[in-house]
């Protein structure tokens, strides 16, 4: 390599360096920031949606999370208390009637947990769910599939 472009390389190593760390400090990690920033770009509560299959879904800790029906329109449920398991899960139901997931009536089962042996855990009522107007330009941030099977009433 030639003096000259392993000086140039050298100079721009810093700044391609603070370009990655940018980035990487701008996404945050914490589930209640993500949180905090899906609840700003969410639109007025909505009594129910249509639920879709191959729906994606977010952990926002262990009482919220953003659903993705389709890549461009997201939901973010909020749930009535805790769910034990959410933020970790790998699989969730959600339940639905008719064809649609209705907040008050409705609920998110967590199925199974990475490192634990599947077990069944009680229902965790849906209380408000939100259109998504504009996703945070970090969003969606690690999406993992619903349950198809056929999650009826709580």
């Amino acid at each position: 390599m030639s003096a000259s472009l392993s000086d140039a390389l050298m100079r721009l190593m810093p700044c391609a360096l603070s370009v990655c760390l940018v980035a990487c400090a701008h996404a945050p990690a914490d589930p209640q920031e993500r949180l905090a920033r899906y609840r700003q770009h969410a639109g007025p509560p909505v009594a129910s949606i249509e639920y879709a299959r191959n729906m994606r879904w977010e952990a926002l800790g262990d009482q919220a999370l953003a659903v993705w029906p389709r890549r461009d329109t997201g939901f973010l449920l909020e749930l009535a208390s805790p769910c034990s398991g959410l933020d970790e899960a790998g699989s969730i139901q959600l339940t639905r009637s008719e064809g649609r997931v209705h907040s008050r009536t409705d609920a998110v089962r967590v199925m199974s947990m990475s490192g634990a042996r599947p077990m069944q855990r009680a229902p965790c009522p849906i209380m408000l769910i939100s259109p998504i107007r504009e996703p945070p330009a970090d969003a969606p941030g690690e999406l993992r599939d619903i349950d198809e099977s056929e999650g009826g009433q709580p």
